[in-house]
């Protein structure tokens, strides 16, 4: 069976990654798609992290989320690949690196956030952590602009 690890966060970003997921899973006849995300509890104040109280709504969170994945679903065109969400607490790149050693996937999505050269070198990039020690291939996505620059 082929099967296809996804991870992804409240961005744009990822909303863009998951339609993208489905539409590549019929095309290279991947059976089942998983999505993963991390949750983590530490305080930073860094614009743009996305950070959960300690006493969050878990399910609110996984509505959320499988919301996305549906709209997802829905926006891809493609024909429904079955899929499972699951979330998780803990350092995202560990946590999506377990998920793909323990399960065997063969390939791991994951989106560019587009940090600062500043923010990546002092929190590091999520997706280049996950590259240098994934276990099967990786998909790094990048979102293609849809927006034309103002005109001045």
């Amino acid at each position: 069976m082929k099967k296809a690890l996804v991870a992804i966060d409240q961005s744009q970003n990822s909303q863009s990654l998951i339609s993208y997921a489905f539409r590549f899973a019929e095309k290279n006849s991947i059976e089942r798609l998983d999505f993963i995300h991390v949750v983590t509890r530490i305080d930073l104040t860094i614009p743009g992290y996305v950070d959960y109280p300690p006493h969050y709504n878990e399910d609110s969170i996984r509505q959320s989320f499988l919301n996305m994945i549906e709209k997802g679903m829905r926006e891809s065109g493609a024909s429904a690949t079955p899929f499972e969400f699951v979330l998780a607490t803990g350092t995202p790149y560990e946590e999506i690196l377990r998920m793909a050693e323990k399960n065997k996937y063969e390939l791991i999505l994951i989106g560019h956030r587009g940090l600062s050269n500043l923010e990546r070198f002092f929190i590091g990039s999520v997706a280049a952590k996950v590259v240098r020690h994934a276990p099967c291939n990786i998909l790094v996505h990048l979102p293609k602009e849809t927006e034309e620059p103002a005109k001045t």
